[in-house]
């Protein structure tokens, strides 16, 4: 669903801003999407009395500054859709970053990390409070957040926003803070804060999956130390070469079960079928999805063929098709998905209505690197075919 709705983002706003505590540098975004997102985004941001101004960046870039407690940022997404990392700095009355929050938007894979903030220099007694934002993907719930000065834990906690504090007199040494996100099944993200002016330097480390195709001889074997991969025309190294065959198969088969389809969806139900049977196997899943207006999930990722099956009969026509915005709903839900992945379209390739158009489409599918198999049955594009068209 679009995010849309400002005003009601700006009420939700003020009232979260009126729990921060005086003095804090706290910078948050209230309202985070987690789908799919498009058109007029709004960005409702909170700051504590320590923050004088706030500065938006997306992608790493100034996108605009603004002051005040409570404030909304309009991000124009329109509808070609692509990954955005959007972050709220909070600055002092002298312009140095005291607090931090983060987003993902259109991204179904965000990464887990998190971000420390504190003061830049550090008393010689009072008390101390560090903050944390941390980025997760929805279906990684952060169960805590551990504090640390030097190696000594000072404090955790268990939910958003993320801080501890401590008493700088018991720290007379202490050159930097650490901050660990802890998740289930011992996924963990890390930050180190430096006080001072004491060297230091902050890599980000991100893998990257580059699908690649092989013409020629298919018994060759192929090593990373045969290839050469250049990223800006820097060189990049090669991690590894895991064949395709290694790794599951991943399919969504999006089945159009508009009214345009009542003559067609027998025979459209029937390629489904096939389709599955000769496909799938042990170790891969498919999801079967019908769409008209919206989309149906029908069954979730299964290797049960039986359930296909069931699923498939189930279809009926109704609704128009707003096959282009189906289209681009899955897209996205499969790079949410590990391994190899595909779509299948069945359809009769006709779109009436819907946000999308073609070219949204094309740019999308590009830009998602996820292959798109569409079977179309329909009649009368069959005739106009067959007289060259």
């Amino acid at each position: 669903m679009p995010v849309r709705a400002a005003r009601l983002y700006a009420l939700l706003f003020v009232a979260l801003a009126a729990t921060a505590v005086a003095g804090s540098t706290e910078v948050r975004i209230t309202l985070k999407p987690r789908g799919l997102t498009w058109g007029d985004l709004a960005i409702p941001v909170s700051t504590g009395p320590g923050v004088e101004r706030v500065r938006l960046r997306i992608n790493g870039v100034p996108f605009g500054e603004q002051s005040g407690r409570s404030m909304v940022f309009h991000v124009p997404v329109g509808k070609y859709i692509r990954r955005l990392r959007i972050r709220a700095e909070g600055l002092d009355a002298e312009g140095r970053i005291v607090g931090e929050d983060e987003m993902a938007v259109n991204d179904p894979r965000p990464p887990f990390r998190i971000r420390l903030h504190a003061q830049r220099e550090i008393p010689s007694s009072g008390e101390v409070e560090i903050s944390a934002s941390v980025l997760s993907p929805p279906n990684v719930p952060v169960l805590a957040v551990d504090f640390y000065v030097g190696e000594e834990w000072i404090g955790s906690d268990r939910e958003a926003p993320w801080s501890a504090s401590f008493d700088a007199a018991d720290f007379p040494e202490a050159k930097y803070a650490r901050a660990v996100a802890r998740a289930a099944g011992a996924l963990e993200a890390n930050d180190v804060w430096f006080w001072g002016e004491t060297p230091h330097e902050t890599v980000e480390v991100i893998v990257k999956h580059i699908p690649m195709s092989i013409f020629g001889d298919r018994t060759a074997t192929l090593r990373a130390e045969q290839l050469t991969l250049y990223d800006s025309g820097a060189p990049r190294e090669i991690e590894a070469l895991v064949p395709a065959t290694d790794q599951p198969l991943n399919v969504i088969m999006l089945v159009d079960s508009s009214e345009s389809m009542l003559e067609e969806l027998p025979i459209l139900q029937r390629a489904a079928r096939e389709f599955a049977h000769s496909t799938i196997r042990e170790n891969d899943r498919i999801a079967v999805v019908a769409f008209h207006q919206r989309v149906f999930w029908l069954t979730g990722f299964t290797s049960d063929l039986a359930q296909v099956d069931r699923a498939v009969e189930r279809l009926q026509p109704r609704g128009q098709t707003h096959l282009y915005d189906a289209v681009i709903s899955m897209l996205y839900e499969l790079q949410k998905m590990p391994g190899r992945k595909a779509l299948v379209v069945l359809t009769d390739g006709m779109n009436l209505g819907g946000e999308f158009e073609l070219d949204h489409l094309i740019h999308y599918a590009r830009y998602a690197g996820v292959p798109i198999y569409p079977i179309v049955k329909n009649r009368w594009l069959s005739r106009l075919m067959r007289f060259g068209i």
